[in-house]
This record gives C-alpha cells, structure tokens and sequence, in this order.
C-alpha cells in the first residue's frame, strides 16, 4: 500500500512540473494590424500583421507569394500563415494570408509589400505593391 501512494504522489509531481523557460514566442506578441493610409506606430517588441487573400480554386492559388523591399533593413518578414476556411466542397471563395513581420531595430522607414501571383517575376510585378509607413520606437 506505501508503494502505491508514493506512486501516486511521484506522478502528481511529474504531471504538476511546467517548464517554465521564457524563449520568445511569436504567437504571444502584441500584434498590430498595418494600414497604408497612416503612419504606424510601433514598439520594438510588437509584432505586425498584414492582413490579405487570395482567390480559392483559381490558377495562382498555389503561387501566391510575397515579399516586401524595406532598403534601411528596420522591417523583416518573419512568417505567411495560410488559412482556408471554406468548407472542403465548396467551389471558390478566398483563402486568408496572414503576414507576420517584425521590426528589428529602431527608425522610421516605408517599405513596399509586393504580392506575386506566379513564381517567374516580371518587369510589370514590379508597379504592383502596398507601400505602409513605420516609426519604431523602443
């Protein structure tokens, strides 16, 4: 009976131990929707999202990519997380690109948020474009 219980008390401490390690994680940042028509401002530790789509079932679905161009180096692409939440047997509709970035050092900079509907890339991709302005403070 005294095996038992220490059993059970070994297993109560097993389960109740949480690593409790502090690594920076992406998905608990503050996240802060970017928008063209002001400027953003930001904090270092922030994370910014960029909020697009792309249309379901057509010919560049599976193409669409992006990239943004920010020459003083302030804003990196860090991930494109992709949601489709249609249902499976639905024709069309539009898959959701949730752009993630994140600001690495402190400044104001515009950079252009291109999105390319194909993989070779062509003279004219390059007049299609967002342009979004940043202050990041500290």
């Amino acid at each position: 009976m005294k095996k038992f219980i220490v059993l059970i008390i070994s297993v109560f401490f097993l389960l109740s131990c949480t690593d409790n390690k502090k690594e920076k994680d992406i998905e608990n940042d503050n996240r802060i929707a970017l928008h063209t028509d002001t400027l953003n401002v930001v904090k270092l530790t922030d994370t910014l999202v960029i909020y697009e789509s792309t249309c379901r079932g057509c010919a560049f679905e599976g193409s669409t990519n992006f990239e943004i161009s920010d020459s003083l180096g302030i804003i990196k692409l860090y991930d494109i997380i992709t949601e489709d939440n249609n249902p499976s047997d639905m024709d069309g509709g539009s898959i959701s690109k949730t752009l993630v970035l994140v600001p690495t050092k402190i400044g104001t900079t515009t950079f252009k948020l291109y999105k390319f509907w194909k993989q070779e890339r062509t003279a004219e991709d390059s007049v299609r474009f967002s342009s979004y302005s940043i202050e990041v403070k500290n």
